[in-house]
């Protein structure tokens, strides 16, 4: 959730929070947006740090927030924000951005992590632009603080939290289909097997993850998962459910 925080000088995370009413009991993470343009971890919300004069915008994460994602977010952010054309702060930027949305999709490659070690403190020292200097900061940051939720997306193409859309998968759940079809009907990639009175499958290559199914089931019967499914069939099986 984003709050605006007009502040200045040595402060704390903990009583930029209470100035703008949130509470910090559910936030694992901040960002301080650019100038400051810094992340801060639920262990370090007491310790004083620095925030640039101006209105900025206090960023919190929740455990079920996938970091990331949240860099990605800030990094595409950043780059939008300038109009430096400096090797460093525009080609870099361009380089990170596609990494990190590229982990965020399933494409992440496991070199990926140690060439954005390798760039991000270039970036940081080398860019011309603040904004370029500011992604570098962000990323080097980013893998310190929260590299045991980051580094799977590369390592193992999994997201840890079950926060980036991509890594979600819809699923019926034999429990509770009566097999009416509905969602069948809804499905504009012929995406879900079944017929009357037997429990229906979603083909997960076919499916786009649209959310027509979800919408159009009238039992509650499909979820959307993360790195836990729920055990299916592998085909339609009779209903059971009297």
């Amino acid at each position: 959730m984003d709050y605006t925080i007009n502040h200045a000088g040595a402060t704390t995370v903990s009583a930029l929070l209470a100035e703008a009413g949130a509470s910090a009991d559910e936030v694992k993470a901040v960002w301080l947006s650019y100038p400051t343009a810094t992340f801060v971890k639920a262990d370090s919300f007491g310790k004083e740090l620095e925030v640039a004069e101006g209105t900025a915008t206090l960023r919190t994460y929740g455990e079920s927030d996938c970091m990331c994602d949240a860099l990605c977010n800030v990094v595409n952010e950043l780059r939008m924000a300038t109009e430096c054309t400096c090797t460093f702060g525009h080609e870099g930027g361009y380089q990170l951005s596609v990494i990190l949305n590229d982990a965020c999709n399933k494409k992440g490659k496991p070199t990926d992590i140690a060439l954005m070690r390798d760039l991000a403190p270039v970036m940081e020292k080398q860019a011309i632009c603040g904004e370029g200097q500011a992604i570098g900061r962000a990323v080097s940051q980013a893998l310190d603080l929260f590299g045991a939720e980051i580094e799977p997306h590369f390592a193992k193409r999994q997201c840890p939290t079950s926060g980036c859309a991509a890594f979600k998968t819809y699923h019926v759940l034999v429990s509770k289909c009566t097999g009416c079809g509905k969602c069948i009907k809804a499905c504009d990639d012929d995406a879900i097997l079944g017929k009357a009175k037997f429990v229906h499958v979603i083909n997960q290559k076919k499916c786009t993850q649209c959310g027509a199914c979800l919408e159009a089931c009238p039992e509650g019967a499909i979820v959307r998962a993360g790195n836990k499914k729920p055990k299916t069939p592998p085909k339609p099986i009779p209903v059971k459910r009297k």
